[in-house]
């Protein structure tokens, strides 16, 4: 099996994203950080259809950004590029280059996360 364009194109954004690391998600209520409670309330808030994930079967942070989203409830469409090729050619269509990458639909406004997923930069997102 070997490495088809694709499978190069993910290969390189492991590489990338294990190269530049992951943004560290504050622990709830640290910090100043929202508690859990406060980080529920805000998921209340987030239709389905808001928020998009493009990710990876292989992809560590999507994964972890995945948990995240889940543990506190927030809604949210996950595109999987490695099971659907139309999410690959939106991914690829937003001149993405890394996974996890989020975009937020809410109040009118678009908002690409072009960085990998960051809980802080999230939730300012969220707040408007």
């Amino acid at each position: 099996m070997g490495l088809t364009p694709i499978r190069l194109l993910l290969f390189a954004m492991i590489v990338l994203a294990l190269q530049y690391g992951w943004k560290h998600m504050p622990h709830p209520g640290a910090g100043g950080s929202p508690t859990a409670e406060a980080l529920r309330s805000i998921a209340s808030t987030v239709q389905p259809g808001e928020v998009t994930m493009y990710s990876t079967t292989e992809c560590a942070y999507c994964a972890q950004a995945r948990a995240w989203l889940n543990q506190y409830g927030f809604a949210f469409t996950e595109c999987n590029m490695s099971l659907d090729p139309r999410c690959e050619r939106e991914f690829l269509s937003y001149g993405a280059t890394g996974t996890p990458y989020l975009i937020i639909r809410r109040g009118g406004r678009t908002y690409h996360m072009k960085d990998g997923f960051d809980s802080e930069e999230f939730l300012r997102v969220l707040k408007g």
